[in-house]
């Protein structure tokens, strides 16, 4: 059965075992069952020993409470791999768990009845079939015995309890009999039975069900198949075996054998609630919960901080209800003691498996929603709360703010607001807005508005929204006296009034910051600002740019302008907001205490960007694009080109910023001579961002290096560094990427019957551009687990780094020399440093620990042992002692004891003196390495540090991104750094950038993408300003 056949949504292994399992429960038995009742796993001692060796692909249980039965049997057939499923969120199951029994007849022995289930992972497709079969003594008969015995001693509710465990205790004796071909009649009369097991009509009921049969009101005669059994067990006929073995295959024989299991386990519940010294071992049942886990793999996945191991089954539910965490959990198929990562796991995952007809925003999505921010709220969670903003952003609305604006419009909570047209909202708002008199109820009303449109997903609906809260905000400034925009332009204190944020419309942040810091480099600035002037860019759609060797098609010159169009608005909308809040803060401040002051708009400043922009760097839009070629006019009104949104592909910073590079170069007017983009004819952009390695094969030989081939040029706008597993420096990481790399096996570009000689490729920088991107490889891709892996070490960023010791492939410069000098000599103390902490494991029974020690740690504890020995040596006890041993001499062992004591004294102070001083020269070593990485010579390779876009994330599928940018004032000389983080833009200290160790808690925040720029030419390339 595949996985679109089993039922959605999806749930994590942990949630199937602890939860789903342990709630499934057949229909005819739940009804016998109080409300909220959860499987607890457990097996009777007789088949708990019988089951102990099966294989692992199968598990059997016991609930311990209602006494239904489940059967898993893991299917490996038309797996994957298992090992898909080995990361942090372990398998997500599909399932289809019917709870109507359905019925095998056996024409000899009767019927047998069952519910089916079945499972498989979507990740690794591993499936597992499942039964649960029902109690033959339901939960009912049980139930009617128990009363019958307690209400006959309801004076005495202990002796009731050994009434009832006397009864149950005689009826799994007598199927256990049974099983074993006793045909014997009970009879009634007889006065044990009698008294053990009263014969009324609930215990009665009981062996009917058995198959016991009642003769002549006189004697129970066991299920007929064991007395055919038993008179054939009580003769010499040769047909004994075969009757035997008839019996032991027939459904009533597994009926006897169910019963035996179903009776033991009654008996040890019924067992718990008399007095200890009354209790029988022989029927505590034995838990085996954990073992589903096994079989189904639901232990491996990352659990919450501090919460404790997998309890499978926890119980009646308190009242019959879950609460409304637990509710929650259930509804994105997640264990409650799951980490927060694996929370929003769940959450995204079942958005993408979502089939129904609205998966972003139906009702299947707001029930999500609803759940993570339950969840959210309940465990205080950050990240998780990122995750929930995200989403609102996206335009998702809980159902408690949709029930809240439903209230404040209509006056009462709307159960079906979707099936409310929307003229019918217009009207009931004016109606509402007509009765308000304060400004900030006007507003709230509006702000009620826009919940309800982003909950019906009315774009007509959000954009009067929208407009209402721009006109009221307005008629608010024109009633104060706030002059315009305009007015205010050239007297922005740009120091005291902050840069504007961007809103996150649905995992946007890391396109968030690339147009932040595309709006801070002001050549792309004032270019996409000239949109409109006829010749900045190809709005005549004249054909002839070249992407390579292709021409550039209409339609993908008009997305490209169309792009620059939506830019413009964009980069206009961020001064204009940035103007407008410097204005309102300049009318707080002159109206002092006045109560218009208050009705003033404190709220961060914000702008959304066009979900069209957004939809362009998102998909990739190209020839297939839905482009509009219609000319000039066309493209500045604002027609969408975006192609549909369920075709959302998510890049990373480095490919989206790749991206925009295209998108603009494409809307650039074309050359008269352009055959491409080739160095005769470079774009400006081309200039500003790209820049040229030159790539040489050399061979090396006794005499020195010898060039192979001619060094090739290869174009880059992205410097890509690989990070080592553990901190480094980022001027280590450039020097590890120009580094000569050895050619192994030779060389193709040789003369095949020259003999194989090691070859060395080198690079160096031919030319650099003004602004140098370097993209940190931290996403690798691990080959054995298939999956991709994020390195999360600490990357310690320089303000200033140059790439003159580069220009060379002879690294010629003297700097450069030394630098490399330096580097080995590190490399070289580090490595007899960690030879002096090699690792040695100390024997098991090691009075002080059983850790691992250090090599110098190790010596000093033995030469003390050593020393111990010796001197006990010469106790006279001891040599009393060893003397009686033959071939043993006391002072034989003394000396080699004193001898071993002084060499490893010796050798230990050698080592630890060796140590202080390798410790010294690496000090001095990092000391002068320093001195030459902070001595940047102000040449055309000497860059500043501009941006910094920082991912937080343990792993590449999920995270979150921000950039930092740097600010100056020129006629101020003042610099900062502020924090552009989707709507929120604040003022952060530089060591928060310039870190030497990662901020505790936040180890997996760390730097994925920089923008440096030429020191000579920061102030012409980068500006806040408006």
């Amino acid at each position: 059965m595949s996985v679109a056949e089993l039922q959605e949504p999806g749930v994590l292994a942990g949630f199937l075992v602890k939860r789903q399992l342990a709630e499934w429960v057949p229909a005819d038995i739940q009804k016998q069952l109080p409300a909220g009742h959860r499987h607890t796993w457990v097996l009777p001692q007789i088949a708990y020993t019988r089951l102990s060796n099966t294989v692992a692909s199968k598990w059997r249980g016991m609930c311990r409470d209602c006494l239904c039965q489940l059967n898993v049997m893991v299917e490996t057939e038309g797996t994957n791999s298992q090992n898909a499923c080995i990361d942090d969120s372990g398998h997500h199951f599909h399932s289809k768990l019917n709870t109507i029994a359905e019925t095998s007849d056996d024409q000899e022995n009767g019927t047998e009845e069952m519910c089916h289930g079945r499972v498989r992972c979507c990740k690794c497709g591993l499936a597992a079939r499942m039964w649960q079969q029902p109690p033959i003594i339901e939960p009912a008969m049980a139930a009617a015995l128990a009363r019958a015995r307690l209400d006959a001693q309801s004076h005495h509710p202990t002796q009731g309890t050994r009434d009832l465990m006397s009864t149950v205790t005689t009826l799994f004796k007598i199927v256990k009999n049974a099983c074993s071909g006793n045909s014997r009649p009970i009879k009634v009369s007889s006065e044990a039975p009698r008294r053990l097991l009263k014969f009324d009509p609930p215990c009665n009921h009981i062996l009917e069900i058995l198959g016991f049969e009642l003769v002549q009101e006189l004697e129970f005669h066991p299920p007929g198949i064991v007395h055919i059994a038993g008179k054939a067990l009580d003769t010499e006929n040769t047909d004994k075996d075969a009757s035997v073995a008839q019996m032991k295959t027939s459904l009533m024989f597994r009926r006897l054998e169910h019963v035996r299991e179903e009776l033991s386990i009654w008996a040890g519940q019924i067992q718990r609630q008399l007095p200890r010294d009354e209790r029988q071992s022989a029927y505590v049942p034995k838990h085996v919960s954990e073992g589903l886990g096994d079989v189904l793999g639901a232990h491996n996945y990352k659990r919450r901080p501090g919460s404790s191991s997998l309890a499978m089954g926890a119980g009646t539910l308190q009242n019959g209800k879950r609460t409304a965490v637990e509710d929650a959990f259930h509804a994105l198929g997640a264990p409650e003691d799951a980490a927060d990562s694996l929370v929003a796991w769940a959450y995204m995952r079942l958005m993408e498996e979502d089939q129904s007809s609205d998966p972003l925003f139906g009702p299947r999505a707001r029930w999500r929603f609803d759940s993570l921010v339950t969840i959210s709220a309940a465990r205080s969670s950050k990240e998780l709360g990122v995750l929930v903003d995200n989403e609102r952003e996206r335009g998702m609305v809980a159902t408690g703010a949709i029930q809240a604006a439903c209230t404040a419009l209509f006056g009462e909570p709307q159960s079906d607001i979707e099936s409310v047209d929307g003229d019918t909202i217009r009207e009931v708002f004016l109606a509402r807005l007509r009765e308000a008199t304060a400004y900030k109820a006007k507003m709230e009303l509006a702000e009620h508005l826009a919940v309800i449109a982003d909950a019906k997903q009315d774009q007509s609906l959000k954009s009067y929204a929208s407009n209402v809260l721009s006109d009221l905000e307005a008629n608010a400034e024109i009633q104060q006296g706030s002059p315009g925009v305009s007015a205010w332009k050239g007297k922005v204190d740009t120091w005291e009034q902050l840069p504007v944020g961007l809103k996150n419309i649905g995992n946007t942040c890391y396109l968030n910051s690339i147009l932040q810091c595309l709006f801070s480099i002001l050549p792309i600035r004032q270019a996409v600002m000239c949109f409109g002037d006829g010749s900045t860019w190809n709005e005549k759609l004249v054909v002839g740019r070249q992407d390579s060797a292709r021409l550039l098609t209409k339609d993908e010159l008009a997305v490209a302008l169309r792009f620059v169009a939506l830019l413009k608005k964009l980069f206009e909308s961020l001064i204009s907001q940035r103007v407008e809040g410097w204005a309102s803060s300049r009318v707080r401040k002159s109206a002092g205490d006045h109560p218009l002051a208050t009705n003033i708009n404190l709220t961060p400043l914000t702008v959304t960007p066009d979900q069209e922009l957004a939809d362009m760097l998102l998909l990739r839009v190209g020839s297939s694009g839905a482009a509009n070629t219609s000319g000039d006019s066309t493209l500045a009104s604002g027609s969408s080109t975006q192609p549909a949104r369920q075709q959302q592909q998510q890049q990373d910073v480095d490919e989206c910023m790749v991206h925009c590079i295209g998108l603009l170069v494409h809307a650039l007017p074309p050359s008269d001579k352009e055959t491409g983009l080739s160095e005769s004819d470079q774009t400006w952009i081309y200039k500003l961002l790209t820049g040229h390695l030159e790539l040489a094969t050399e061979k090396l030989s006794a005499g020195g290096a010898d060039e192979v081939e001619k060094p090739l040029v290869d174009a880059f706008i992205n410097l890509n560094l690989n990070i080592p597993t553990e901190s480094a420096d980022i001027n280590d990481c450039i020097d590890s990427f120009f580094a000569p790399s050895a050619i192994s096996g030779g060389s193709e570009l040789m003369d095949t019957d020259s003999p194989k000689q090691e070859l060395v490729r080198r690079s160096r920088i031919r030319d650099a551009p003004p602004v140098l991107c370097i993209q940190v490889q931290r996403v690798q891709f691990d080959m054995a687990t298939m999956r991709p892996f994020k390195i999360n070490s600490h990357l310690r960023l320089r303000e200033q780094i140059s790439l003159t010791p580069f220009k060379h492939f002879d690294g010629a410069a003297a700097a450069h020399i030394q630098r490399h000098e330096l580097q080995q000599r590190i490399a070289a103390i580090v490595e007899k440093l960690a030879a002096l902490h090699v690792p040695i494991q100390t024997p098991a029974n090691d009075s002080v620990s059983g850790a691992p020690v250090s090599v110098v740690s190790a010596m000093e504890r033995v030469q003390a042992f050593m020393s111990g020995i010796s001197r006990w040596a010469d106790l006279d006890d001891a040599k009393a002692l060893l003397d009686d041993l033959p071939g043993q001499s006391a002072a034989s062992i003394a000396n080699c004891a004193d001898d071993i004591s002084k060499q490893l004294r010796q050798v230990s102070t050698a080592l630890k003196d060796a140590r202080l001083q390798w410790e010294e020269e690496l000090k001095e070593a990092h000391i002068q390495l320093e001195d030459i990485y902070n001595d940047v010579p102000i040449d055309d390779t000497a860059y500043t540090l501009h941006a910094v876009f920082i991912h937080s994330g343990a792993t590449p599928e999920f995270g979150h991104y921000w950039v930092y940018i740097r600010d100056f004032d020129k006629e101020k000389n003042l610099t900062r750094w502020l924090k552009f983080n989707d709507s929120n833009v604040s003022v952060v200290d530089p060591t928060e950038i310039f870190r030497d160790a990662p901020k505790p808690g936040e180890e997996t925040a760390n730097p994925y993408y920089l923008v440096y720029v030429r020191t000579s030419e920061m102030d012409v390339m980068v500006d806040l300003g408006v």
